[in-house]
């Protein structure tokens, strides 16, 4: 008899809703718990139970959950999202690859750990993805894309052929990046943007951007 798949999600918010729906959807895992500060200990969302805070990821190591998932999205800012992984990895948590049936996932994509693909998202052939990207609902991510960790492509963002993120990079809804773009560590490309030329690092792109400026 094969040992029990047991998952949390980290935290309850709203993300934690297409993450879990995600989770639900694969059907890769015995039982699912969240741990949430915020949400009393007890209250079921979509059927899971939320058991407590972060200071109970210790005792369901113990208790056989083997793999965690930190379920709270990036708006602009990953730190929380790191920290979160941090403490779960030092206590031995695995990361899974939470993708939805819908995807469409191209010929010589490779993973990282941790990475969460959201509902008709597309990766197309030869893009990495790595560890604990977000690829959101409807984001297209095209041939021979490069997305560093800790970046988060939102709802219906494009990135064109041969994109590469660096790390902790977030894309906002519905931004376009042209093909054979850079996008510097930390950058924040805004909802709607169009991206035209390289971004440097901890760059707020609003509107349209021409040239690296």
């Amino acid at each position: 008899m094969r040992e029990k798949r047991k998952i949390v999600l980290i935290g309850g918010g709203g993300h934690c809703r297409s993450v879990l729906d995600v989770t639900l959807r694969i059907n890769a895992f015995d039982e699912i718990v969240i741990t949430d500060s915020g949400i009393p200990a007890g209250t079921q969302i979509m059927g899971c139970e939320v058991v407590g805070g972060d200071e109970r990821l210790p005792q369901l190591f113990e208790e056989g959950f083997r793999y965690a998932f930190p379920a709270v999205g990036s708006i602009e800012d990953t730190d929380l999202r790191q920290t979160l992984f941090r403490r779960a990895s030092k206590i031995g948590f695995l990361f899974p690859n939470l993708v939805d049936p819908s995807a469409v996932i191209g010929t010589d994509v490779t993973f990282g750990y941790g990475i969460f693909v959201g509902k008709q998202a597309v990766v197309n052939a030869g893009t990495v993805i790595e560890d604990m990207a977000i690829i959101n609902t409807g984001a297209v991510i095209e041939h021979g894309c490069h997305i560093g960790s800790f970046s988060h492509i939102s709802v219906g963002a494009a990135l064109c052929g041969g994109v590469s993120g660096e790390n902790g990079v977030f894309v906002g809804s519905h931004a376009t990046v042209v093909q054979g773009t850079r996008i510097g560590r930390g950058s924040v490309i805004g909802a709607g943007a169009l991206v035209l030329g390289d971004v440097p690092g901890e760059t707020l792109v609003v509107g349209i951007w021409k040239t690296m400026q």
